[in-house]
């Protein structure tokens, strides 16, 4: 049994690894179109992950949880407020009876943990590997590599990012809106020391999404940085000197963590919601941002990935039990419906808190800065919001342990 991986990012490498669990007997191969990245970015230059309740478990499971925990940072409160306006709340870690709501780690410790995993796991990794696109005119998938020899597969998961060339290729019906903003990230400093507090601040410009990550060698307070707005407006500012960038994002903050001091290398891009119409076909899955991209101000593109692998997995291991073909159409479409609900909730309450605090005139924002105050007071409705931003209500079983 021969299963291949286009695509050799975390997504890429969640589904080798809850694959590689569920077929352990199976060839399973990550084609990476980039060599791999070595060394480590700097303190202020990296990029980082929210991992949520849920994924910190599926990772439990895999047994690498130790080693991500050790370099993240604990959430254990997240705060929301609005811009200008006095509603604001608090959602606590005992909220949900925990010692935190969620976690921040950078991507390339998560990576290098994943990497491990799947080489442990005897999971084969290629990079650079280019790919062209996929063959299904035959009684297998072939995976097309230019003028080399087409690799011909019994399953071929397509994780090749948002936007998805081998999508295409497929022609592969894709949904696609415009919400007409950018995302700015980087990592920022303030004075202080971090109490493991992330922050939400709506502006009118767009959602600020402000992750703890651990304080550096400086002593100061480390935040990644996820800054939503108007293409017009990210543009200007993302040709700003480091000055001016530092000086628009404390206007947009406030001074409730301090001072800013220091901003990393920046990177931008478009938010264009993309969804696939269909995520299987025979021989083929459709995994991560190529088919389904969300808002990143939650952060939970990754943990609905992380969810989706272990589906995949706890799937096939249940087919194959019933003495099905773990990796036909049929059950490749039970994994489809699986996921469905899961996927449109976390769409749907992703987009409502992007689109939610937009200013829209003072009148019209007072339901929502009462609503702020409401959630602050209203102790059951807060702890059943930060429940469900853990990702632990969503009834997945991990697999090896159904």
């Amino acid at each position: 049994m021969r299963v291949e991986i286009v695509g050799g990012g975390m997504v890429g490498l969640a589904f080798a690894i809850a694959l590689k669990r569920s077929l352990p007997s199976a060839a399973v191969r990550v084609l990476e179109a980039r060599a791999l990245p070595s060394g480590a970015p700097s303190a202020l230059d990296s990029r980082a992950t929210a991992l949520n309740l849920a994924s910190r478990d599926i990772l439990t499971s895999w047994g690498i949880w130790p080693q991500i925990e050790a370099v993240g940072a604990a959430i254990k409160a997240i705060h929301v407020s609005s811009r200008g306006r006095f509603g604001s709340a608090v959602m606590e870690a005992s909220d949900v009876g925990e010692a935190a709501l969620g976690y921040v780690v950078e991507n390339h410790f998560v990576g290098a943990a994943l990497l491990k995993l799947a080489a442990d796991s005897g999971v084969v990794l290629q990079a650079p590997a280019g790919v062209t696109g996929v063959d299904v005119s035959g009684a297998s998938p072939a995976i097309l590599r230019g003028e080399e020899a087409p690799i011909v597969a019994d399953l071929v998961v397509i994780a090749d990012g948002a936007d998805s060339s081998l999508c295409h290729h497929l022609g592969v019906n894709m949904v696609r809106r415009d919400v007409k903003q950018r995302a700015v990230a980087a990592n920022v400093r303030f004075e202080g020391v971090s109490e493991g507090t992330a922050w939400e601040r709506f502006t009118e410009h767009g959602p600020i999404a402000l992750l703890p990550l651990p304080d550096d060698v400086s002593g100061s307070q480390r935040y990644n940085l996820i800054w939503s707005m108007h293409t017009d407006e990210s543009r200007a500012l993302e040709g700003a000197d480091d000055a001016e960038f530092l000086q628009a994002l404390q206007r947009a903050v406030g001074w409730r963590l301090g001072r800013l001091t220091d901003v990393g290398r920046r990177t931008a891009w478009d938010l264009s919601r993309i969804s696939v119409r269909e995520q299987v076909r025979a021989g083929i899955v459709i995994a991560g941002n190529a088919a389904h991209t969300l808002h990143p101000v939650a952060g939970q593109g990754f943990n609905l990935s992380l969810r989706d692998a272990s589906r995949l997995a706890q799937t096939l291991a249940v087919t194959r039990g019933r003495g099905e073909d773990s990796l036909s159409l049929p059950a490749l479409r039970q994994y489809e419906s699986a996921v469905a609900k899961d996927q449109q909730e976390t769409t749907r309450a992703t987009d409502f808190l992007a689109t939610l605090f937009r200013s829209r005139g003072v009148f019209l924002d007072l339901p929502r800065d009462a609503a702020l105050v409401g959630l602050d007071l209203l102790v059951p409705l807060r702890r059943t919001i930060a429940r469900r931003g853990t990702g632990k209500g969503m009834d997945l079983v991990h697999e090896g342990r159904h």
